[in-house]
């Protein structure tokens, strides 16, 4: 595993952690196939010519829903409902809760943790949703290559 690419891995496991938040090695993969595309191999924290935040590049209307939703249903006690939504640039670990917070609130399972097709194709449902210009195949070739170190990574 790529050291940048296991940082982030350790990140997202801490948080999970932390927060308390289903953290099967299915979510963590998901969570880190994200990051590394939406980030552009763990590089942007900030949209070029956009809204989006953090590595996971999470739009501010998705935030905003996240925080309704963690109000709404008291679930997940440990995320502070007062954190700004800037704070996704700063800290990961916030970060990698409000993403795993979103994908909780579809009701179709994660596909399984080596299943890395399925992975990327609930990434691109859920994530990137039909309207993005990602295809899930990007997905899984970016957590190839930036997460495994896999260059030229064929989907």
């Amino acid at each position: 595993m790529k050291k940048l690419g296991l940082t982030v891995r350790t990140a997202i496991e801490r948080a999970l952690t932390r927060f308390n938040l289903p953290g099967d090695e299915n979510a963590v993969r998901l969570l880190l196939m994200i990051a590394a595309h939406e980030s552009g191999g763990f590089t942007y924290c900030k949209q070029k010519g956009g809204p989006a935040l953090g590595l996971f590049q999470m739009e501010p209307a998705t935030f905003n829903s996240v925080m309704k939703y963690l109000e709404r249903t008291k679930k997940f006690p440990g995320i502070s409902r007062n954190t700004p939504i800037e704070r996704l640039v700063t800290d990961l670990e916030f970060a990698t809760a409000m993403a795993r917070v979103y994908l909780w609130t579809f009701p179709e399972a994660l596909p399984g943790a080596e299943d890395l097709d399925g992975l990327a194709q609930y990434a691109k449902k859920y994530w990137n949703t039909v309207k993005g210009a990602a295809t899930s195949d990007k997905y899984k070739s970016d957590y190839l290559t930036h997460v495994w170190g896999k260059q030229n990574a064929v989907a």
